[in-house]
């Protein structure tokens, strides 16, 4: 059975965010490009929290019931925050599931920022339909990055 036909993406709960915290974890750990200052799980699942209480919709790929992905979003501000799948479910249509999530959830359009340096994202963005709309320096990191989106003019 493909990937897909075992795929299940739902609203994340409570039990759900350590093992996001990992997979958030590992798959910034696995980019093509470097992450400078790379937070550990434990600031991770910290960050989980406050954001969720900013205000992020946060969803959870399931794949046989584990935890494969993460979308986090800010709809009020029309914006994808964080998508991330583990590395070894990576190029198994979880990323595309997701993205077509944020679609839904943000019909009008949204913008990300990413990572100048990470092509393989890069890659997966335009290959879903987002367009790069401007380049610009992380606020905290100062890396170079890329702001792309999707239906915005």
């Amino acid at each position: 059975m493909a990937a897909e036909d075992r795929l299940n993406i739902r609203n994340a709960i409570e039990s759900d965010l350590d093992a996001i915290a990992g997979v958030w974890h590992e798959s910034a750990r696995s980019m093509d490009s470097a992450v400078p200052g790379m937070p550990t799980r434990k600031a991770l699942r910290r960050r989980i929290d406050a954001e969720l209480e900013r205000g992020w919709d946060l969803r959870v790929a399931l794949l046989d019931q584990r935890v494969v992905g993460l979308l986090a979003m800010k709809p009020s501000h029309s914006v994808l925050d964080q998508i991330f799948i583990t590395p070894t479910e990576q190029g198994k249509a979880i990323g595309g599931a997701l993205v077509d999530v944020a679609k839904r959830a943000m019909p009008n359009g949204f913008s990300l920022r990413m990572d100048a340096s990470n092509e393989k994202a890069r890659r997966f963005y335009e290959k879903h339909g987002l367009k790069l709309l401007s380049e610009g320096i992380h606020p905290r990191t100062g890396i170079p990055v890329h702001f792309y989106g999707w239906k915005v003019r």
